[in-house]
């Protein structure tokens, strides 16, 4: 395989519509779990982190204050060790994503345990430079031997308070792959196969593939499906409050030892961004809450129902959905990123070409979808569990945006690649968009119109405001987890209270939601990670406000410079060439506006409809 030198000069973008849903082809990173390479690059990588520290130990200061050329090279060097490092746990975890088999998980384990062992003697590193004094680490960064890395050694600072003695880094690093790495396999194994019954169908169906059906036409499907996924979460409810409840106090614990003074800490300073920014764009969502209401009472009057359940909420407008192919899915994505610029187009398509997707479901597949970064030197991959449904063409779209983000941005070194998690979801939520503007723009037909306008909106709502009310669900019970460990009945007070409050009523939660918080792998895996859905959703209206303003060949260019920039640089340095300022108010609330007006545009449509039909 090959990785297209030069996106721009290619022009056959054009593909078969009836193309099935592929799996991915990981040689690139290795031939598969017998590949010797697997085990060699970690015996590399444990000798090269030996050497590293036999040159570097007790040093690190003496460099950063007197030698910036040696430093940059002794950074190059942690740079590449890390990199190789990274590479098989890369390799494992796509894997046992598509395929949560026990001998995947197995391998796992051993690769986990093999790249900690591998790894350890690299700690000393960071934590010898997060003990230089901040004022001595920033004059550093401003010597032209380190300009590439200046961004890093800043957030090297912002985490010097919270690191450990090396000592005790160690004891944590090791006893996570059998604490809490241990707990957060064991829930993706769980969840990854159960499997949901509902009465009339063949066969026992897969996570994904139930909630699929909560966007079924018919209702009797959605409100057996949505009995179906409780009924089937329900016989494992203890074993799952239990991971909960662990993994809310070691991270407490963890917490505690650093000298985090809130559970929210640690993934703010992560996120580069200040909790005042966090909590602006949290209370100015929670502020529109009556948007979220509003649109569901025009939905439910639309749909002529008395009350709206809670499976009823991404019910569809159009009453039959034509199953859409991945091949036609593929090209409906890449013709809108055309329309956007051809780069932006030719590093989709370079996914599809290359094998660097999957998106067939299967028994033991993890449901949801992601995009995984890997690492510069080589290319990302895309997970999905394509279904046909339209929704699915957003989904493949969204994580293209991740995609492309990375794929433009492999010109950074590792230690500047990976942006943070918002930034990160403002990429996929603009392809979204891209998408949405160009199928609206050829749909003639009023009924898809008001189809397509209520999907967009039931997917803004499940992401900012949906995760703005798992973000604060997720602040109420860490706050109560410390006063010992909740019941599963009392996760699901708080999971029905907190979304409750974004739906002020509009819609109907019936008792058998209240066990849904326990499929929601974030929680578990990546806590408080929810909210910079939210942050990216919001930020990326506002761009593509900016976008339609002025049009691609002036917003285009200057919307993949950032891009580009990966995590060369904070949230507020990337977004100021746009013209935005992260702290303001009026930013948010522009966007705030920006999706009501879609509202307004859905209410408009809808009122039209009735008209027409006599309604």
């Amino acid at each position: 395989m090959t990785i297209p030198p030069n996106l721009t000069n290619m022009t056959s973008l054009t593909v078969s519509t009836d193309l099935p849903p592929p799996h991915w082809d990981l040689s690139d990173l290795f031939e598969g779990p017998d590949d010797p390479r697997l085990f060699e690059m970690l015996d590399t990588v444990h000798l090269d982190s030996k050497g590293l520290a036999e040159r570097y130990k007790g040093k690190v200061a003496a460099l950063v204050a007197d030698e910036p050329a040696a430093l940059a090279t002794a950074i190059q060097e942690y740079e590449r060790i890390s990199q190789a490092a990274a590479k098989p746990m890369g390799y494992i975890n796509l894997r046992f994503a598509a395929d949560s088999s026990p001998e995947n998980g197995a391998l796992l384990q051993r690769i986990r345990e093999k790249t900690t062992g591998a790894t350890l003697p690299l700690l000393f590193f960071d934590i010898e430079l997060a003990q230089v004094p901040t004022e001595v680490l920033d004059r550093a960064g401003e010597a032209s031997a380190l300009a590439a890395y200046r961004h890093f050694l800043r957030t090297v600072s912002a985490r010097a308070a919270y690191r450990l003695s090396e000592a005790e880094e160690r004891v944590l690093e090791e006893q996570a792959n059998t604490g809490r790495r241990a707990f957060i396999r064991l829930y993706e194994e769980m969840i990854s196969n159960f499997h949901f019954s509902m009465e009339g169908w063949e066969r026992p169906l897969t996570l994904s593939e139930v909630l699929d059906l909560q966007q079924d036409s018919d209702r009797s499907v959605r409100e057996t499906s949505a009995e179906a996924l409780t009924r089937g979460l329900a016989p494992h409810a203890r074993t799952l409050t239990f991971i909960f409840n662990t993994l809310i106090q070691d991270k407490a614990t963890d917490d505690r030892l650093r000298g985090f003074e809130y559970p929210e800490q640690a993934r703010h300073i992560s996120n580069e961004l200040a909790p005042e920014i966090v909590d602006l764009v949290v209370e100015t969502t929670v502020a529109g809450y009556p948007l979220v209401a509003r649109y569901y009472e025009a939905k439910r009057h639309l749909l002529g129902l008395d009350k709206l359940a809670h499976y009823d909420r991404y019910a569809p407008i159009a009453l039959k959905e034509t199953p859409i192919s991945f091949g036609s899915a593929q090209e409906r994505v890449l013709s809108a990123f055309r329309e956007f610029h051809p780069e932006y187009a030719a590093a989709a398509a370079a996914f599809f070409d290359n094998g660097w997707v999957d998106a067939a479901t299967g028994p033991t597949k993890r449901g949801g979808a992601f995009c995984s970064y890997v690492t510069p030197d080589l290319h990302p991959y895309i997970f999905v569990n394509y279904l046909g449904k339209s929704s699915d063409v957003r989904t493949l779209a969204h994580e293209l945006g991740h995609g492309i983000h990375s794929f433009v941005s492999r010109d950074q070194t590792l230690l500047n690649f990976h942006g943070t998690l918002p930034m990160a979801e403002v990429a996929s939520t603009f392809a979204e968009m891209l998408v949405f503007e160009s199928q609206q723009k050829q749909e003639k037909d009023l009924t898809q119109q008001l189809a397509a306008t209520a999907q967009q909106i039931d997917q803004a709502i499940a992401t900012i405001f949906r995760q703005a009310a798992l973000y604060r669900f997720e602040q109420a019970i860490h706050a109560e987890r410390k006063n010992g460990e909740l019941s599963t009945a009392r996760y699901g007070e708080i999971w029905q209270e907190k979304l409750g409050e974004m739906f002020g009523g509009s819609v109907t939660l019936e008792p058998g939601h209240a066990l849904w918080w326990s499929y929601v792998r974030h929680f578990v895996a990546t806590p408080f990670y929810v909210y910079a859905y939210t942050f990216g959703e919001m930020l990326a209206y506002a761009l593509f406000t900016q976008y339609q303003a002025q049009g691609a060949a002036t917003f285009a260019p200057n919307y993949l410079s950032l891009l580009r920039s990966g995590g060369s640089q904070s949230p507020q340095e990337l977004v100021h060439p746009l013209g935005v300022d992260l702290a303001d108010a009026h930013f948010w609330q522009g966007a705030l506006a920006a999706f009501e007006a879609q509202v307004t545009r859905f209410e408009s449509l809808a009122a039209e409809a009735a008209k027409n039909t006599g309604s």
